[in-house]
């Protein structure tokens, strides 16, 4: 039992990391004109509580390496990145008026959220692989 707490404190704290690099990704991509070049209307402003949304949502999603998987570590940060992003387009945006995809942001909007969730997931799984998981 101490060990699957461990596990699961450890992949909660390596998602937060992960929440964090996405936030800091998106916002960078917004900041320095790269999402404007791609025609995507996305360009966050860096606040408390557009961290602290990314951070809890990302330490839900590091859950996901929970999961028996423990192919290269950066396989499985990018595959399991896949999970959060399809449900930011598929779900969490149209909540919030958008439809399916986010396209009328842009269409290359889907590569965006894909990139930086990347980002995110990467990070996360390059920090488990440091913890030695």
């Amino acid at each position: 039992m101490r060990e699957f707490v461990r596990n699961l404190s450890l992949c909660f704290a390596a998602g937060c990391f992960g929440g964090l690099c996405y936030a800091l990704g998106l916002w960078a991509m917004g900041h320095y004109g790269f999402t404007h070049w791609l025609g995507v209307d996305l360009a966050p402003r860096l606040s408390s509580t557009y961290l602290y949304q990314r951070i809890v949502w990302g330490g839900l999603c590091g859950l996901l390496f929970m999961l028996p998987w423990r192919s290269a570590w950066l396989l499985r940060g990018t595959a399991l990145s896949l999970v959060p992003a399809g449900l930011l387009l598929l779900y969490l945006l149209p909540q919030r008026g958008y439809d399916y995809g986010a396209f009328m942001l842009g269409y290359m909007t889907p590569v965006v959220i894909v990139l930086a969730c990347a980002l995110g997931g990467i990070a996360a799984s390059a920090l488990l692989r440091l913890q030695g998981k």
